[in-house]
């Protein structure tokens, strides 16, 4: 008899896309690689629409075993309680500069209010949680955390750079951290794709990996028994040249059997 596999609801972005013919409409975006290392760990993803009922979502986590929050644009400085101070252009080329960000990192606080509500009904019903860049920070900003809306300049280069090209660097793990345990390691080299990033941590959560200038890139949940871990860098991306990022999905969905 075959072991059952964890149903792992993913989330994902509503987009105006024009696809196959020259209209634009509606589609469910998100990246293959989300789902694809979802199933190459022994896991079922199941897409999640942000356009479900906030009512609706504690019976949606009843079906689920885990929850992986994925990346994708800004979270409202509405939801941390600040005004925004960034202009989002559709004339800014690529990923653009600090306080003038293209278009497509625009807020979507619909989609804001529907993840916050699905970490807290995940975290009442006890499955287990994933955050991944915006994942991350909106877990951060659901447990009363804010944001740098631009990260202060450093020698460590997060962001995409102006050739698209995804930059790499080090990730310092605290010691006997889950984070350490997961990786086996003190350090792993991650990929970053970001200009916001965590200012002031959330309640019951603890940091345990810092960027070489002091970002907090790792948070996971105080109760050990209890996976919640969050993520600066997109490991599902890493983990092909830097196999040590495989090591988070294999905790993740073992927590979730």
């Amino acid at each position: 008899m075959s072991t059952r596999k964890p149903i792992i609801g993913v989330t994902s972005n509503c987009e105006h896309i024009t696809a196959l013919s020259n209209n634009a409409d509606e589609f469910l975006f998100i990246r293959a690689n989300y789902l694809n290392v979802i199933i190459d760990n022994g896991g079922i993803p199941v897409v999640l629409n942000n356009q479900i009922d906030l009512a609706d979502v504690e019976q949606l986590v009843s079906k689920l075993d885990g929850l992986l929050l994925i990346g994708g644009q800004d979270v409202d400085s509405k939801c941390y309680g600040e005004t925004c101070q960034i202009n989002y252009c559709k004339k800014v080329v690529g990923s653009g500069t600090e306080f003038h960000r293209s278009i497509r990192d625009q807020p979507n606080y619909t989609r804001d209010l529907f993840e916050i509500e699905l970490y807290r009904a995940a975290k009442k019903a006890k499955i287990s949680v994933l955050g991944i860049c915006r994942g991350y920070q909106l877990m951060n900003v659901a447990e009363g955390g804010c944001l740098y809306q631009e990260i202060p300049a450093s020698n460590v280069q997060h962001n995409i750079l102006a050739d698209e090209s995804v930059p790499v660097h080090k990730v310092n793990l605290v010691a006997d951290s889950l984070a350490s345990q997961i990786f086996k390691s003190e350090q792993i080299i991650t990929c970053s794709i970001h200009h916001q990033g965590v200012r002031k941590l959330g309640n019951d959560f603890i940091a345990s990996g810092f960027a070489e200038d002091g970002l907090i890139e790792m948070i996971e949940y105080k109760d050990k028994e209890h996976f919640i871990f969050g993520i600066q860098g997109h490991p599902e991306r890493a983990r092909k040249k830097h196999k040590e990022n495989n090591l988070l999905f294999e905790a993740f969905i073992q927590s979730c059997k």
